[in-house]
């Protein structure tokens, strides 16, 4: 018998030497990818100018798809934060008309000819059905100049509402505190202000147990609301929570009021709006079958809305602002034909020497797409630089999410690999006897 072959030693003869010619075909194959990236690099620095106008295009092209897409993202999370700014967290809005979007005129005086107003009583009466599982608030808005001293501020937004407002509308105190309900009880001359009120009113000293005037009525400062920013250019530190009686006291009482509502419990929104539905329309005294004589706007309704309306801006502006990428493509797809064109003799010279299709093809795909793939990290970087513009623009905060970054990118190199095909087919099947004769 033969010797026990050694260990390690293969059982197939050809083994080892197929496995040495793959590796070396591999190395090859790595060394002409190598050249190829070479050459396409050397060709781009030579014809610096047209390879920097041809970044350009691209540059633009990425950089407005990428700006568009985060502009629609921020509106999206704009719908959600003001939606719930305007309403609080889990909670639902009970009104004589309460719509989102705008009304016609003639939905507008259905709305009014068919609902009934609800005045306090009316809301306060609900509030003591609900109470134990749904907080409700009634509340009244209006503007008014604020005067404190020889100071006034134009135009602040006095809202005049129950003590439980606080929680529902998670309304944060950062100095003193928010009225009590017996404040409310007694209309006691009590205010919380927003930032900018304090600011202007009061801009060298301590705005609590200070006294400010509204409509000529003196109200004592007891708290500062939380800086809360601005949304589109519109500040929303400009405000005066007030106790509701003491509102009537200026505005009057025959006024409807809005009624914002929200279940002890978060998980029975559902069943609160349902209860608190039934019980107005007992009150009421509306039959079985007949319509509400009174609207209900859930904030999923607000969001869904701007979600539709930023959903049919991309459906707009997405295709229009991807133009500049196709037309980006082409540019790129004319240099390099222009590109091959100018270099038939070199390539006729190379292809004479032994190089094949598939090395002509790398060098001419390679060009392209380190053209766009270049535009393409220039454009994200305007992009971000950009979203401080908009930011500022919009009032809000405005990121480019990772997805949009990487789709980028992968679509710059789409655009070259696609602009670069047709060219790189070109100059690869060029016979080198034509291609030697041409003039240079």
């Amino acid at each position: 018998m033969r010797a026990q072959r050694s260990a390690g030693e293969s059982v197939f003869p050809g083994a080892a030497a197929c496995s040495l010619e793959d590796r070396r075909g591999q190395r090859r194959g790595l060394v002409t990818l190598g050249n190829a990236l070479s050459i396409a690099l050397d060709t781009l620095w030579t014809h610096k100018l047209r390879s920097a106008l041809t970044v350009f295009g691209i540059v633009v092209g990425i950089a407005a798809v990428v700006l568009v897409g985060a502009a629609l993202e921020a509106l999206r999370e704009f719908a959600v934060t003001s939606t719930a700014r305007e309403f609080g967290t889990d909670t639902f809005l009970i009104a004589q008309v309460a719509s989102v979007g705008d009304l016609s005129r003639k939905q507008l005086s259905d709305k009014l000819r068919r609902n009934p107003e609800i005045f306090r009583r009316e809301g306060e009466q609900l509030a003591a059905r609900a109470s134990g599982t749904t907080r409700i608030a009634p509340t009244l808005q209006a503007v008014a100049d604020v005067r404190a001293g020889n100071r006034t501020f134009l135009a602040a937004s006095v809202v005049g509402s129950t003590a439980n407002l606080e929680t529902i509308k998670q309304i944060r105190i950062s100095r003193g505190r928010f009225f009590l309900e017996q404040e409310n009880r007694r209309s006691m001359g009590v205010a919380v202000i927003g930032q900018d009120l304090a600011y202007e009113l009061f801009p060298s000293e301590e705005p609590l147990g200070r006294q400010i005037r509204i409509e000529g009525r003196p109200f004592a400062v007891i708290g500062i609301q939380e800086k809360q920013g601005s949304s589109f250019g519109a500040s929303q530190d400009r405000y005066v929570w007030i106790p509701l009686l003491a509102f009537e006291k200026i505005w009057g009482s025959r006024r409807s009021v809005r009624l914002l509502a929200q279940p002890e419990e978060p998980q029975e929104f559902a069943a609160a709006q349902d209860e608190t539905r039934s019980a107005l329309r007992v009150m009421r005294r509306l039959k079985p079958g007949a319509g509400d004589n009174f609207d209900i706007l859930v904030p999923e309704a607000g969001r869904s809305f701007l979600s539709r309306l930023t959903g049919m801006i991309s459906i707009a502006i997405a295709p229009i602002s991807s133009v500049a990428l196709v037309v980006a493509g082409i540019v790129v797809m004319n240099m390099m034909l222009v590109s091959v064109t100018e270099r038939t003799r070199e390539i006729g010279v190379r292809k004479s020497l032994g190089a094949r299709n598939r090395d002509i093809m790398a060098q001419i795909l390679f060009e392209s797409t380190l053209l766009t793939v270049a535009g393409g990290g220039l454009g994200l970087l305007i992009s971000f630089a950009g979203t401080f513009g908009l930011a500022g623009a919009l009032s809000m905060d405005v990121g480019i999410p990772a997805a949009y970054a990487l789709a980028s990118l992968a679509v710059s190199t789409v655009i070259g690999v696609g602009a670069g095909l047709y060219p790189a087919y070109l100059a690869a099947h060029l016979p080198p006897v034509e291609a030697l004769r041409a003039e240079t």
